[in-house]
C-alpha cells in the first residue's frame, strides 16, 4: 500500500495553470462570446494569447496506419497470407514464396496456353486477384479451342477491368 509521501503532488504553480486551463474551458464552452472577458476580471494579467492556448488542444493527433501502396496489386492479399503463415509456423517455404510473390507483384500475369499444337500467350493486368488468375487457367485446361480460351481470357479482362 502506497503512503501519502510517496505522491508527488503538483506545485501551486502547476495547480493554478491546471484551474485556470478549466476555468477558461468551462467558460468558453457556457458563453463563447464573453468567456475571455469573464477570464480577464478575474485574472487581470490574463491576455487573449494565453486564452487561445488555454482552448487549444493537447492530445496528439492519433497516427493512422498508412496503407500499403501495394495493396491494390492482385498477389498482394496471398503474399500477406504467406507472411501470417509463416510467422505463424516459421516455414521458411512459405516466406521463400511470399518474397517470390513479392518479387513479381507489379508485373503482369503471362498466361500461356497450349492446345494441341498451338502456343498462345497472354498478359493480364497485376491488378487483378491471383486467385482469379488461377481460376482462370483451371478454367483454360479444360478448353478444347483456340477461341474459347481466347473469349475465357477476354472474359476475365472484362470482369476486373479498372475504371
Amino acid at each position: 500500500m502506497a503512503t501519502i509521501d510517496q505522491y508527488r503532488p503538483f506545485s501551486p504553480e502547476r495547480l493554478f495553470h491546471i484551474r485556470r486551463l478549466r476555468k477558461a474551458r468551462r467558460l468558453f464552452r457556457q458563453a463563447p462570446i464573453f468567456a475571455f472577458e469573464l477570464m480577464k476580471k478575474e485574472y487581470p494579467a490574463y491576455s487573449f494569447q494565453e486564452f487561445v492556448d488555454d482552448l487549444r488542444l493537447r492530445s496528439r493527433k492519433k497516427k493512422r496506419a498508412v496503407k500499403s501502396s501495394l495493396a491494390r496489386f492482385g498477389r498482394y492479399r496471398r503474399m500477406e497470407k504467406l507472411l501470417q503463415q509463416y510467422e505463424l509456423t516459421g516455414n521458411v517455404d512459405t516466406a521463400l514464396k511470399a518474397l517470390k510473390l513479392r518479387r513479381y507483384m507489379t508485373r503482369p500475369y503471362e498466361v500461356l496456353i497450349r492446345i494441341k499444337d498451338l502456343s498462345l500467350e497472354f498478359t493480364l493486368s497485376p491488378l487483378i486477384p491471383i486467385e482469379a488468375i488461377e481460376k482462370l487457367v483451371a478454367d483454360i485446361k479444360k478448353c478444347a479451342t483456340e477461341q474459347q480460351a481466347t473469349e475465357l481470357v477476354q472474359q476475365c479482362r472484362d470482369s476486373h477491368a479498372i475504371g
